[in-house]
This record gives C-alpha cells, structure tokens and sequence, in this order.
C-alpha cells in the first residue's frame, strides 16, 4: 500500500489538517489498535480513552472530538468521521477485479448472454436463458436458474443460488450463501391436509442492492417480492412472499419479514426484529432490536418492544414491569394487613 501525506488525505476525505501535513500515513486502524505507521479513527466519544496510549503517527477525527488529541499530535480533522473513512478506505483499498473469463469449469445452459467484460468463476452453474450484463463477476459454484437475469456490475460472491426468473438490477453484491426467488412458504388446507400454493411470482432485486451471508428473499406467490433500489440487508435475514422494501432500507441481521407486509422507503429494522404479514410499515420508520410489529407503523414512528409500541411508550412499559416484583411484594403485605385488621375486627365483635 502506498503512502499518503496528511494533506493528500484532506484532498480525500475533505476537512482540515492539523500538524505536519507532509506526515504520511500507509494504513488506517482503530485507536486502540494502531502503530505508529496508521492513522488512527476516532469517530465515537467512548474511545476517547484509548487515546492516551495510542501509537499512531496521525489521527482521523470528528470535529467534535479534536480536544481530546494529545497536544501537538498530527491530524485531519472532519465533521463526520465515518464518511471520511468510508472515502479513505475506498482510495487505499481498491477492489481488485476478478479477470473477465469464463471458468472451463463453469456450466452453461442453452441461449445464456454474457454482457462486456464478465467473469464465471469455477464450477458455477448458468441454466437457460440466463442474461449477465456487462462487468459482472460471478463466484465459484454460484447457480443462476432458468431465466434469471443479472444486471451490471455485479458482485455475486461463491455459492449464491437464484431461482428461475429472478430479476436483479445493476451494482448489487450477494454474500455467499444467499438464496432468491425460492418458493414462498403458501399452502392452504383441502381435505384435511396442507396443499401447497403455486408461487408463479418473481423476486425482484432493484439497483444498488447489498444482501449479506445466508439471507434468503422469496418470490411472489401471484405477484412479485420486490427490494426497492439501495436497500442493504445484513446476514441471515429472511423475506417472504410477495414482501415490498421500499428503496434505501436497512435491514439488520436475524430480521423477518413475512409475507404480503409493505416495508416503506428509508426504514430501519433492527436485529431479530420481525414484521407480521399483510402490515405496512411507513415510511422513514424505525424498528428498534427485537421488536416485533403486529400492527401498521406510522411513517417516521420509532417502535419498540413486543408487540412493538411507539418507543416512549414501550420504555414506559417496560419500567412498569421492572416494578412488578416491588408491587407484588406490597400487595402481599397489604393482604397480610387486611388478614390482620380482619382478625381484630371479629375479636371485637365476637367480645360484644
């Protein structure tokens, strides 16, 4: 990796150098973890105590935090941090594009259509009429079904599966192990016994798409599950039939979405939360860690708890039931009392 002078770093990540701007800098580490060749990020108040032992030549910090560098030390300093990095990390750590080959290992069905410039790494499998737009790179032992069309640019890491007639737009990446466009979970009862529903429907990846380890989208069952453009999906996430996540969501990891339900543009949902099937969630909304929503969410609301209710509310809830043991232990006593005072009420009228 090359070095960078701290000013070279301004004319990166924008901002302000503070010290030796001719200082340079070849990586790029946490504050408690660099050497003297980094320059070390400090972006949260909560790391402020490490900074008296750091060892890093520079640092890279929110305006905020500027006061808490030791004196004369070497910075650039920005408004946000977090931004900074993202731009420094891009410029130092460039992606190193896999060759634009077919593996001759790769298995290719009847009528498939390579864009510019694709490479098919080892023993990936493309079934018929399969479309791969240009630039896109695909892993080893990947399978694409039938039909499924992949857009530009596309990073799909070893090991992802689509089913028939997926739809994936342009500058998406799939961790290894994702699964798309497999049947939704559909069945109804007929004489007694669960028949499965045809799922005729598609999955429908939008533009600018990351979808992490091991997450699985389903088609639609009539209609399509569609991932509105710039949505980010952690691992391990599940989203059912016939779902709509509206663009630039986020989603954390061991989320789930069941199916029908409408996720709005801009929502968060956090970790293990889950969404009931049918609901609409509004936009700009925000579904805090395990929070289990069961009714429609307002858009902008923050929801909290299970079942979720707006945040001030739920924290209020749940301080009620952390009162709960103390209660109870008033109630026995109060009880005791009654007990009591009923015993000296019958002593007295049984001396009349």
């Amino acid at each position: 990796m090359a070095n960078l002078r701290l000013n070279e770093v301004v004319e990166i990540v924008g901002g302000r150098c503070v010290g030796d701007g001719d200082h340079s800098v070849s990586g790029i580490a946490p504050v408690d973890e660099s050497e003297p060749h980094h320059i070390a990020f400090l972006a949260a108040s909560r790391y402020v105590q490490h900074v008296v032992d750091c060892r890093a030549g520079a640092f890279l910090v929110s305006e905020s935090l500027v006061d808490a560098l030791p004196k004369g030390a070497n910075a650039v300093v920005v408004e946000d941090a977090y931004p900074a990095l993202q731009r420094l990390l891009v410029h130092m750590h460039p992606v190193v594009q896999s060759p634009a080959e077919i593996h001759p290992t790769a298995v290719l069905g009847h009528g498939v259509v390579f864009g510019a410039g694709v490479a098919v790494g080892p023993y990936a499998v493309l079934e018929s009429g399969v479309t791969i737009g240009r630039g896109s790179r695909i892993g080893a032992h990947v399978v694409l079904g039938a039909n499924t069309t992949l857009g530009a640019e596309c990073h799909l890491h070893p090991h992802v599966v689509t089913y028939r007639d997926t739809l994936i737009g342009d500058n998406v990446e799939i961790q290894s192990g994702t699964r798309l466009g497999a049947d939704g979970f559909g069945y109804t009862l007929i004489d007694g016994e669960h028949r499965k529903i045809p799922q005729l429907g598609r999955c429908v990846i939008g533009d600018g798409v990351e979808i992490g380890v091991n997450s699985a989208i389903d088609r639609g069952s009539l209609g399509d599950t569609r991932i509105g453009e710039g949505v980010k999906i952690d691992n391990l996430v599940h989203i059912a039939h016939n779902a709509r996540v509206g663009a630039r969501s986020l989603i954390a990891g061991l989320v789930g979405i069941a199916g029908s339900a409408r996720i709005g543009k801009g929502v968060w949902l956090g970790g293990q939360s889950g969404v009931v099937n049918h609901l609409e969630v509004g936009d700009g909304a925000r579904i805090t860690v395990r929070a289990g929503v069961t009714s429609d969410v307002p858009a902008g609301e923050t929801m909290f708890g299970f079942p979720a209710r707006p945040h001030d509310e739920g924290l209020v809830r749940e301080a009620e039931v952390a009162r709960l043991p103390e209660l109870r232990k008033r109630v026995i006593e109060l009880e005791e009392e009654v007990r009591r005072l009923s015993r000296l009420v019958d002593k007295s009228e049984g001396g009349e």
